[in-house]
């Protein structure tokens, strides 16, 4: 009604994304997943962040978005 729906969605896109690229780091980091695995085995690497992406992306949804 006041114009603020926009700018209240925006931070929520950014707060969200920061948290999501955060928890990726810290998994990746976890299990030791580095530039040399993505050197030495690319499909593995992949898999690997794939996999980091899709449960930050619900952790974050669960914590941000659906609460």
């Amino acid at each position: 009604m006041n114009g603020t729906l926009n700018k209240h969605l925006a931070e929520i896109d950014r707060t969200a994304t920061e948290r999501i690229n955060r928890i990726i780091k810290a998994m990746a980091e976890q299990d030791n997943t580095n530039e040399q695995l993505k050197e030495t085995n690319q499909l593995l690497w992949v898999g690997l962040m794939n996999n980091y992406k899709h449960s930050a992306e619900e952790i974050v949804y669960n914590e941000i978005i659906f609460s």
